[in-house]
């Protein structure tokens, strides 16, 4: 019943408190437009979603980083173990409340360069895949950098749809359950509150720009981290590369910034070297960048029927513990025909539940915490 009241809410939260996490096509603006995002944007989008909420834990990996140095008198710095980063007591506590045994190879080089110790913070690019905790790094540079007695908003993250959001604001949770004075609270549509004194923002960029400059309940000249996740999709687009400068250029000049993205672009990498000053780049080997557990299938369908016809035959034949269906456009999610097969699966004692930027965000967040409950 909590969960369903912030729900309800849609907005505010601490960092110890419970609340649904949501999943479903979601307006990746922020903004409340109401006609249909691109079908290339919402993908990218809900795949990154969708392995955050696969990936809870870290995996392991054998693969090897690519580091780009701007400043050739920097040091740079790796760590084996979390006690390495001097973190405090609550926020180690955290860390291994997660089941975190000890940092994934991302982690080992780029959370030196992220906090206050050993080096001093760095502006940082850097790619991962899902799975490889950086997420997590970010989330840790976060509740490091936060002065939990100061009431203001320190710490700005940005994320393409409110799904993604609140998604970062649930790792926030767990890793700063121990931490009492910090709270988070989110920027998105339909939350527009008054001056905030929450320590960490999350949020799309559109309800950020409308709060940082129409509304001013976000003071800029305090904010000491601010996060780009997802940048490839946030960059890419020309909406959120727009709103994503102005939010930045109006940041105080000592302020680090760290973007994060499973893939980039050729120019994607140009456009983040341009708004990111002296960066530090973490790159993925090329030949390294799909995951080796994850196997992925394709059927030949020469109609909309035919893949009816092979959903249907998929949950009839295997069995499945939970899976989310993906449609190209919101329209197709509430269609009679995929009404009928969602049925069809329901047969083989599967609940199934549907969720679109059509509906209010209150029906995805019980919609989400259901799927995740099950």
């Amino acid at each position: 019943r909590a969960a369903e009241a912030w729900a309800e809410a849609g907005c505010q939260a601490p960092v110890k408190s419970s609340r649904p996490r949501v999943c479903g096509t979601g307006d990746p603006r922020g903004t409340g437009a109401r006609h249909e995002p691109a079908p290339s944007l919402v993908d990218v989008a809900e795949s990154s979603l969708l392995n955050k909420l696969i990936h809870t834990s870290l995996m392991e990996s054998s693969h090897h980083v690519e580091i780009l140095q701007q400043d050739p008198n920097s040091p740079l710095f790796s760590v084996k173990s979390f006690e390495e980063l001097h973190l405090k007591k609550e926020l180690l506590q955290g860390v291994y409340a997660m089941g975190f045994n000890r940092p994934s190879t991302i982690q080992e080089t780029a959370l030196p360069m992220m906090l206050p110790l050993p080096c001093r913070p760095q502006n940082l690019i850097a790619q991962s895949q899902s799975g490889k905790g950086k997420t997590a790094a970010f989330v840790l540079a976060m509740l490091s950098r936060v002065n939990g007695a100061e009431k203001y908003p320190q710490c700005l993250c940005l994320a393409p749809t409110y799904e993604l959001a609140l998604q970062i604001g649930h790792v926030i949770e767990k890793m700063g359950q121990f931490c009492a004075d910090i709270r988070v609270t989110y920027a998105v549509q339909g939350n527009r509150g008054a001056l905030r004194e929450e320590q960490i923002v999350i949020g799309t960029p559109g309800t950020m720009l409308d709060w940082c400059f129409k509304r001013r309940v976000v003071n800029m000249k305090r904010i000491s981290l601010f996060v780009l996740d997802e940048a490839d999709v946030m960059i890419d687009h020309q909406g959120f590369s727009y709103q994503s400068i102005r939010i930045q250029r109006a940041l105080p000049r000592g302020c680090q910034m760290l973007l994060f993205s499973t893939t980039f672009k050729e120019t994607v990498w140009n456009f983040a070297m341009k708004i990111v000053s002296n960066p530090i780049i973490i790159k993925l080997r090329q030949e390294e960048l799909t995951l080796s557990n994850i196997r992925q299938y394709y059927f030949v369908c020469r109609n909309r029927e035919e893949k009816y016809e092979a959903l249907c035959n998929i949950y009839g034949s295997i069995t499945i513990g939970q899976a989310m269906i993906f449609c190209q456009v919101k329209q197709l999610v509430c269609q009679e025909r995929v009404v009928v097969s969602l049925q069809s699966v329901e047969q083989q004692q599967q609940t199934c539940c549907k969720s679109s930027s059509c509906l209010s965000h209150a029906s995805r967040g019980v919609t989400l915490l259901q799927l995740l409950n099950t």
